[in-house]
């Protein structure tokens, strides 16, 4: 068999899927493994994506081959740093093709079906993307953790973990809630706790507790509800700064863009609308050569 392979990834820095489809566009079979981004995991993340498809061709009986028809599309967190980008493509195992572009590429290009659109990601991290009908991108946030990421769940962790650092201070001014007192079950109700927590918490970790602070606003709970209203104000900062006159097509997208939707001001619910597809099919587009190269603009004009 020589007919065509296609490995679509969507990595990030909590987790990776990746997916497997034959010559016609058939998926074959997905999987979730670990994280990919190349600011977490460098060239390490070729062990995640590779063991994954090695699963996924075992599953659906490949040759031994099978790598060398391999048109892979890669989307990762953390490839708009160049140097890093390289690293990962030197580092590339025998393929039939490689086109590896930002995990934010591939979801907006998902999301619009490969037409002109925006997204905002917000998962581990957040960040604003924007295809324009000449192909060109801009990208907006994205910085990463611990200075950027606004609205995204590893900041809400951070939000959350902070002020639970005043209350084992005692320099919490406000009343504490039930969220706090959850947050301190998983990060210990101690100074000393509390450190250990800290120092070997990546962003993923500081992710792990959004869930449980949109619960407890979902709930009623004051501190929650101050957290995730201010998340989704920085998500709307973020949907502002890639178009001020709301008028391009706008998806929100990521594992936390559902849970956040009943807490994201008005004029972006007004705006946003459903992705069509997620990422995993806008990395089909990119490994079938149907979406050019991604090219962003780093200037905002």
């Amino acid at each position: 068999m020589n007919e065509r392979l296609y490995c679509c990834v969507d990595g990030g820095a909590s987790n990776t899927r990746v997916a497997l489809y034959d010559d016609s566009g058939h998926r074959l079979g997905l999987t979730v493994t670990g994280p990919t981004s190349l600011t977490v995991r460098g060239t390490e993340a070729w062990g995640e994506i590779l063991g994954a498809l090695e699963n996924l061709a075992r599953a659906v009986a490949l040759d031994d081959e099978y790598l060398s028809r391999i048109h892979f599309g890669i989307g990762l967190a953390g490839a708009h740093n160049n140097a890093q980008r390289q690293k990962f493509l030197d580092a590339a195992p025998g393929a039939a093709a490689l086109r590896v572009s930002t995990d934010a590429y591939i979801a907006t290009l998902g999301a619009h079906g490969g037409a002109p659109g925006a997204v905002i990601i917000v998962g581990t991290g957040s960040v604003g993307y924007r295809i324009e009908a000449a192909g060109r991108c801009r990208i907006v946030g994205g910085w990463g953790f611990p200075i950027g990421d606004e609205g995204s769940g590893a900041w809400i962790g951070r939000q959350a973990v902070t002020q639970v650092a005043q209350i084992v201070d005692t320099r919490f001014r406000k009343r504490v809630t039930e969220m706090h007192r959850a947050v301190m079950e998983r990060t210990g109700q101690s100074r000393d706790a509390l450190l250990d927590w800290l120092l070997s918490a990546p962003p993923a970790q500081f992710a792990e507790l959004a869930p449980l602070v949109v619960e407890h606003a979902g709930w009623g709970d004051t501190a929650a509800l101050e957290i995730v209203s201010e998340a989704g104000r920085e998500i709307d900062t973020l949907a502002e700064a890639l178009d001020s006159g709301r008028k391009i097509p706008l998806a929100l997208v990521g594992g936390l863009a559902e849970p956040l939707d009943a807490f994201l001001p008005d004029r972006l619910r007004t705006w946003a609308r459903a992705p069509q597809e997620g990422a995993v099919s806008g990395a089909l587009l990119l490994a079938q050569g149907r979406a050019p190269d991604e090219t962003i603009m780093w200037q905002n004009r």
